[in-house]
């Protein structure tokens, strides 16, 4: 019986996520003609065709959406068991905080995944606001906090950067009401701003029907028809739509979080804890 190569899986996965085989090659560290050479042969382990071409891009045909899930699964579990064997290199706290709907969608990964590599280091977990977390860090609490940037930021890194959008329920429009119910996020968020800024620009009028920093409790009440919303893309679950009349009579633009550090100089957990974070930030689940 055949077997499936990680190396082989690594290079598929790249090239899923790009859509070259070019830039696949250069995220593998390798050349173009031997991301070629082990598609043909993955191929032929196979016994399907995994791309075609749409355009200039290289898509997964369905049997290649079949695999791609396997193939995550066998790349991640073929890192941790290499990891798992590998001396123990730090031990510690890390105290970080970040803004509820993002630690909701890509901390429980980047947990895990630091977890596997890194048992003897304890990773402390605050969520709330962006104003509260910053009062945090500069009370000395936390090590970091993922915060929303703000102009004139010099001291953020910048992490990742997702359009915003208009979200409401799947089968309910609140949208039409007069004035517009907003379920909003808590006051100070750079979402809140942005959506009651679009919200001037063009008149409309709203009321607050909800204000949270609580992700599940704002999906929540969007889902239940009480009110609209604003959130990236990878925040519309089961019961959610992204309005497309509103984005387009509303546009909201873009809104980026960085990664704010305390002023005790440098921090070797931090910086191998980010690593795990930047992976979780730039995963497919997490598309803009």
């Amino acid at each position: 019986m055949f077997s499936l190569d990680p190396d082989f899986l690594r290079t598929f996965l790249a090239i899923s996520e790009t859509g070259s085989f070019g830039a696949a090659g250069e995220r593998v560290n390798k050349t173009q003609s031997t991301v070629s050479a082990q598609m043909k042969r993955l191929e032929e382990i196979i016994g399907v065709p995994l791309f075609e071409r749409e355009g200039r891009r290289n898509v997964l045909t369905p049997d290649g959406l079949k695999l791609l899930e396997y193939a995550a699964s066998m790349v991640r579990l073929n890192d941790e068991a290499l990891r798992a064997f590998q001396p123990l290199a730090m031990s510690g706290r890390l105290r970080l905080g970040a803004i509820d709907e993002y630690a909701q969608a890509f901390l429980p990964g980047a947990l895990r995944t630091f977890g596997v590599v890194q048992p003897a280091v304890h990773v402390e977990v605050v969520t709330s606001t962006s104003f509260y977390l910053r009062d945090l860090l500069a009370q000395g609490e936390l090590d970091a906090a993922i915060i929303s940037c703000r102009t004139g930021d010099t001291d953020t890194e910048v992490l990742r950067s997702d359009r915003l959008h208009w979200i409401g329920a799947e089968s309910l429009a609140p949208h039409f009401n007069d004035p517009l119910p907003f379920c909003a996020w808590s006051q100070g968020c750079s979402w809140r701003e942005m959506a009651s800024a679009a919200l001037a620009r063009d008149g409309r009028k709203w009321r607050l029907a909800v204000a949270s920093s609580n992700a599940a409790l704002i999906s929540l009440t969007v889902k239940e028809g009480l009110g609209v919303t604003v959130a990236p893309s990878w925040f519309v679950g089961p019961g959610l739509r992204i309005l497309e009349e509103m984005d387009a009579r509303y546009p909201l633009g873009v809104a980026e979080i960085g990664i704010k550090r305390a002023a005790s100089g440098a921090n070797p957990l931090l910086d191998a804890f980010l690593t795990h974070v930047k992976s979780e930030l730039n995963s497919p689940a997490l598309a803009a």
